[in-house]
């Protein structure tokens, strides 16, 4: 394989830090609890495209790997001490519970720590197949053999560990062979077709369920991410667009994408003293996006004067 996507890697790129900042918008302004009803959709498009993003930047030995994936569970043990220790001496009157804590079960659906948990376990997943040399040696086949695993899961993403979303984090681990560079250019050259398609997939998806409703038939759920990899590619050629039309703004987004991993862990704490206000859908947007800038330039702070402590939160 070429060492070009390695390169690539260590660099950021503009684009892919704004893609994560609109994702991480639409996931906030879903978590405030005042957005419309359609937000679910793109949320899940937000969370399909941090998965494909952590295994594309998987680091390529399974050593490397393994420790990259203890590393986030460690990140994952202290965010949870910390939304603990907040809950307990900041917030006391609000109801918490050890699942809201430790982002497992129905009770964390507003904690983000089941990211961190899930990713965790994926990345050992792949760092073992590495280690045995099935991957990369296996890559495509091993993801087709997931996808052919597929089942009704009625869970919701943060109830369990489903892995739908370790065929997103495979799917970014297969493409790494490709440069990002090459990736870009794709997108970008074929952007009216892709959009075409999604748009053409998504609307016999959501008229199929519309008739499914009406005549009290059950729709099928799989558990391949198909709606979500469509809004997590949506977002990708929103960020190219802004990037080459709209550059100042993309570069605040991606200054704010550049830092995800501290606003989405800290975005919960920081939202938690109104999630029991019944304010209007326009001050969760407004609100949504106030809460980037203000975690952003947070965690600017932070990493000045705790750059140790804010390299392990963020996996730095």
């Amino acid at each position: 394989m070429s060492s070009t996507p390695v390169q690539e890697r260590r660099e950021r790129v503009a684009w892919v830090d704004s893609a994560r900042c609109l994702a991480m918008f639409f996931i906030m302004w879903l978590h405030v609890g005042q957005s419309p009803d359609w937000m679910a959709r793109p949320v899940g498009g937000g969370i399909c495209l941090f998965f494909v993003l952590a295994g594309y930047f998987m680091p390529r030995e399974p050593e490397r790997a393994a420790r990259r994936a203890l590393q986030m569970g460690l990140a994952w043990l202290l965010w949870s001490l910390i939304t603990f220790g907040l809950y307990l001496l900041v917030w006391p009157e609000l109801q918490w519970t050890w699942q809201k804590v430790f982002g497992y079960g129905v009770a964390a659906y507003n904690a983000p720590l089941w990211f961190l948990k899930n990713l965790t376990v994926y990345q050992l997943i792949i760092a073992a197949l590495a280690a045995i040399r099935l991957l990369p040696r296996c890559n495509w086949l091993f993801l087709v053999f997931l996808c052919g695993c597929t089942y009704i899961n009625e869970q919701a993403q943060h109830e369990s560990l489903r892995y739908d979303w370790l065929i997103a984090v495979m799917l970014g681990y297969c493409l790494r062979c490709v440069p990002l560079s090459r990736i870009e250019e794709w997108l970008w050259r074929q952007a009216p077709y892709i959009v075409g398609a999604i748009v053409i997939l998504l609307l016999q998806r959501e008229l199929y369920m519309l008739y499914a409703k009406a005549e009290g038939l059950h729709y099928y759920r799989s558990s391949l991410p198909l709606a979500q990899l469509c809004y997590a590619v949506l977002m990708c050629l929103t960020a190219m667009g802004l990037s080459r039309w709209l550059p100042r703004i993309n570069a605040a987004l991606a200054k704010a994408g550049s830092c995800m991993m501290f606003t989405y862990a800290a975005h919960s704490l920081f939202y938690s003293p109104i999630y029991h206000f019944d304010l209007p859908r326009w001050c969760g947007f407004a609100y949504s996006a106030a809460g980037i800038a203000i975690l952003t330039w947070l965690y600017g702070k932070l990493a000045a004067r705790l750059p140790r402590t804010m390299k392990v939160l963020t996996l730095r």
